[in-house]
């Protein structure tokens, strides 16, 4: 290097020793010209430097001039620790370090908005301008960042702010959804009580209005135990469980509460199932209800009357096992109405994940669609939907549940079932309920004429084969079933097995046992159906002799009930509701009122105890704890019902804690009670 710019030196004074003096003197003008030029433009770059830290001062606004090719700045604003907390010198000698989007700040304009991070973890909102320089090198740009934000942020501070202003947006949606739900039903109790006062004379409508209003009270429940129900999933407080159920009596018993309340609307309607044959699966039955609830009542809901809404549900199979048998099914309920329907913007809304900003023209979801889809996201499913304005509603939830191998169940033997007879007019289906039942390990025959069950029947019996449950459809191709069944009835000389109609239609309990049925089932046939009714009968034919309450009728004559209960009104209702059942009450105001009553009657005096949970003086649970402390034999064994309107499994517990057997959801169904005193009668047993 040192010899090069000794040949240069060199050269430069031959070609000066080659000039003339005028030449030389003319040079040396020449660079006094440019030295000043130079010296001017220094200090027009120092006193630029110095009018943009003037701009600047006392404001987080950062201005630079730097390469985009070697990421060094020419220049930055002199209040760069300030705002970021990163020495200019370090930021001089790479730009990235102020922050990554440098890298690539050619695409920033006016319209883009970064976040740069300060070195203490907090950050700052910058809006970015980038100026490409039209004199000296092409790669030169300034840029100049203009603080969105006075005082610096953390994330986690940005994400508090953030989440705190989606809860005050999904709060003010949700109430205004929640009033609508309310409103609804009190307006049609309080209509009909007024109906009713005008026509208290008609039987009649008495009845009609009193059903309207109970269907009402049932409407408000439900949105009681969504409210609930979202509050627990909101605080990570409920989980989903995973436990086996039947999916074909789920189905059965969300369609019998809808088709109800479809006729009670003056609607149809109808439910079919595609492709379901092993319906025993692993997975949380409540949480499914509430999710089919949540859409079907709003379809009927928003169905003018007239209408018609239809459950279909189609079964697919899912993944199989190692043996290529199905390990799951994949469900997709279809939920399709003729209601109102919807347009594009109101769909959205209806299916969005985020709240709306306004809840005006919103077609009214209620807290059933929140609750929704919040467990369809919480169990891995779908939903879908498609709705035009006045043609109704279409909504598409797909799941997927583990199928319980029924082959290795060993339910039929424990109920001491070993063959079947499967008799269906219709060939087809009766050779796939067959098909289930041999594969879930029963020896099954079938046929499809009454005449050639008969014969089945006694040649069974003649080889000392009979059969323990004929499985009976309701359409024959050669007779009517109610004729078949009094055949097989009066063959006094063959053993009788149990026999189940499966029908289409309700049939009451004294039509059943008139025509010579053990059971009922409703088709479609679910294997499911047919498990619980098999265990109906033989749980009867095991308990009837050693029950004292039987399941249907007046069951509780010559009961006396002991109800602590604070509220006048609802004790007056208590009371009248459990002396229609032939039992006997009596009321206590507060919890220590309830303790003295019982500790001043006789041994035996009382048969059970309703226990409010909420009251003044003295609570339900230090009551019961009370009672189960007091030196007397009875105060150990009597039983104690917690009444409670939480449904919270804190309650619950606490209920059990202080020495309750069960808690009855407030309002009390004597239903309710009526089957708690058989199951705790049948404990005793």
């Amino acid at each position: 290097m040192e010899n090069v710019s000794k040949e240069l030196f060199e050269r430069s004074d031959e070609k000066i020793a080659e000039m003339s003096p005028d030449e030389i003197r003319m040079l040396l003008e020449e660079n006094e010209h440019l030295r000043q030029e130079l010296r001017i433009r220094d200090n027009d770059i120092l006193s630029h430097e110095q009018v943009f830290d003037s701009i600047v001062r006392g404001t987080f606004h950062i201005i630079l001039v730097m390469s985009v090719t070697t990421y060094k700045a020419e220049f930055i604003t002199t209040n760069i620790e300030t705002a970021l907390g990163i020495s200019r010198a370090e930021a001089m000698q790479d730009v990235r370090r102020i922050g990554n989007s440098f890298e690539n700040i050619e695409e920033y304009n006016g319209r883009d908005e970064i976040y740069i991070h300060r070195t203490n973890g907090t950050r700052r909102q910058y809006q970015v301008y980038v100026i490409h320089l039209p004199y000296g090198r092409s790669d030169r740009v300034a840029v100049v960042l203009l603080c969105r934000s006075s005082a610096p942020t953390s994330d986690l501070e940005e994400m508090m702010i953030r989440q705190t202003q989606d809860v005050n947006k999904a709060a003010g949606y949700f109430l205004a959804s929640m009033s609508h739900d309310f409103r609804v039903p009190i307006s049609t109790i309080s209509g009909f009580v007024m109906l009713l006062m005008k026509n208290s004379e008609n039987p009649s409508k008495v009845l009609e209005y009193s059903h309207r209003i109970g269907m009402a009270c049932q409407e408000l429940l439900s949105t009681v135990d969504q409210i609930l129900d979202m509050s627990r999933i909101e605080s990570v407080e409920t989980g989903l469980e995973s436990e086996e159920f039947g999916l074909g009596l789920m189905l059965e018993e969300i369609c019998s509460t809808f088709s109800s309340l479809a006729k009670a609307n003056s609607q149809r309607f109808i439910f079919t199932s595609e492709g379901i044959e092993h319906d025993i699966v692993i997975g949380d039955k409540a949480r499914i209800m509430e999710m089919l609830r949540g859409v079907l009542s709003n379809a009927v809901k928003y169905t003018p009357a007239g209408g018609c809404v239809e459950l279909t549900v189609r079964g697919t199979p899912g993944r199989s096992d190692e043996d290529g048998n199905d390990d799951e099914v994949s469900l997709v309920f279809e939920i399709r109405d003729t209601g109102i329907g919807m347009d594009q913007d109101q769909l959205e809304c209806y299916f969005r994940s985020d709240t709306p900003e306004s809840t005006e023209n919103a077609p009214g979801p209620g807290t059933g669609i929140w609750l929704t889809r919040k467990l369809i996201d919480m169990m891995g499913g779908r939903i879908s939907a498609q709705s035009r304005p006045g043609e109704g509603t279409i909504i598409w939830i797909r799941l997927n549940l583990k199928i319980v191998n029924i082959g290795s169940s060993d339910f039929w033997k424990e109920h001491g079932i070993r063959r079947m007879a499967v008799i269906n007019g219709n060939i087809q289906e009766g050779a796939r309920i067959r098909n289930l039942l041999e594969s879930a390990g029963v020896e099954t025959m079938s046929t499809s004429s009454g005449f050639g069950t008969i014969k089945l029947v006694e040649q069974s019996s003649a080889h000392e084969k009979p059969f323990d449950v004929i499985l009976l459809d309701e359409e024959l191709q050669d007779m009517e079933w109610q004729e078949l069944v009094s055949s097989l009835r009066s063959m006094s000389w063959l053993q009788i097995p149990m026999i189940i109609l499966m029908s289409s239609r309700q049939i009451r309990d004294e039509e059943r046992r008139g025509n010579g049925l053990s059971r009922v089932i409703q088709k479609p046939f679910y294997i499911s159906a047919l498990h619980k009714v098999v265990e109906e009968i033989c749980e009867k034919r095991t308990g009837d002799s050693l029950l004292d309450i039987p399941e249907e009728g007046n069951s509780m004559v010559g009961l006396r009930f002991l109800v602590a209960e604070d509220n006048a009104m609802n004790a007056d209702m208590l009371k009248e509701l459990v002396e229609m059942t032939g039992a006997r009450c009596e009321i206590a105001g507060n919890g220590r009122a309830a303790l003295a009553m019982f500790s001043n009657s006789r041994p035996g005096f009382y048969t059970a105890i309703l226990m409010d949970i909420q009251m003044p003086v003295m609570d339900g649970y230090a009551a019961a704890k009370a009672i189960r402390a007091l030196p007397r034999q009875d105060a150990r064994t009597i039983p104690i019902f917690a009444m409670t309107a939480s449904t919270s499994e804190e309650d619950i517990q606490k209920s059990f804690e202080a020495g309750m057997n069960a808690y009855i959801a407030k309002p009390l169904d004597v239903r309710v009670l009526q089957a708690n005193m058989r199951k705790l009668k049948q404990k005793e047993s």
